[in-house]
C-alpha cells in the first residue's frame, strides 16, 4: 500500500514538474526541473523493482546528459531578448494540440490492449512480460548481455549521436563567441 501511494505521489509530482518545466522562461531553470523529473522517474523505476533502470536513469540521464544540456545552455548564453518566452504562433499551437491528441489516441489504444502497427492491430490484452525475480547482479548481467548482443548497433548509434551533439554544441558556442568578438 505504501509503495502504491509513493508511486502515485512521484507520478503526480513528475507530471506537475514537467508542466512547470515547459513554462519556465529561463532554460537553466527548465533544465534543473528536468533533472528533478528524471530523479522522480528513477524512484518510480526503483519502486517497480527495476533497480538497474533506476540507477541508469540517474547516472546516464540525470547525470551525464543533463550536464551536457546545462553546459550547452550556458555556452550559448542567449540574451533575454532572444528568448521567445510567451510568444506562441498559431502553427505552434495547432501542432501542440494535434500532438497531444495523437498521444492521447495512441495511449488509449495501448491502454485498451492494442498496439497499432501499420495496418495490423496486434492484441496485447493477454500478453504479459515474463517475470523473473532476480538479484541485482543477474539483472545487470541480462541487460548488458542484451545491450551488447541484440542491441549492439542501436547502442553504437546512440553513442555516435551523443558525440555529434557534443561536437555540434562546441561548434555553435565557438561561432557565437567569434561573432560576439567581431561585433564588439
Amino acid at each position: 500500500m505504501l509503495t502504491q501511494i509513493s508511486f502515485l505521489i512521484m507520478g503526480i509530482l513528475a507530471v506537475f514538474l514537467s508542466a512547470l518545466m515547459i513554462t519556465r522562461k529561463w532554460p537553466v531553470t527548465a533544465a534543473m526541473l528536468l533533472i528533478v523529473v528524471m530523479m522522480l522517474l528513477a524512484g518510480m523505476y526503483g519502486l517497480l523493482g527495476a533497480h538497474f533502470s533506476a540507477v541508469s536513469q540517474i547516472i546516464v540521464y540525470a547525470g551525464a546528459i543533463m550536464v551536457v544540456f546545462v553546459f550547452v545552455i550556458m555556452l550559448l548564453n542567449l540574451p533575454p531578448e532572444e528568448l521567445r518566452y510567451g510568444r506562441v504562433t498559431l502553427g505552434e499551437l495547432v501542432l501542440t494540440v494535434l500532438g497531444f491528441l495523437v498521444a492521447l489516441f495512441l495511449g488509449t489504444k495501448v491502454g485498451q490492449g492494442y498496439l497499432v502497427s501499420g495496418l495490423n492491430s496486434v492484441s496485447l490484452a493477454n500478453a504479459r512480460p515474463p517475470y523473473y525475480p532476480a538479484s541485482m547482479n543477474e539483472n545487470v548481467k541480462n541487460v548488458s548481455a542484451l545491450m551488447f548482443t541484440d542491441y549492439l548497433w542501436a547502442f553504437e548509434l546512440i553513442s555516435f549521436l551523443i558525440l555529434v551533439a557534443i561536437v555540434g554544441a562546441i561548434v555553435i558556442a565557438k561561432k557565437a563567441k567569434v561573432n560576439d568578438a567581431k561585433s564588439s
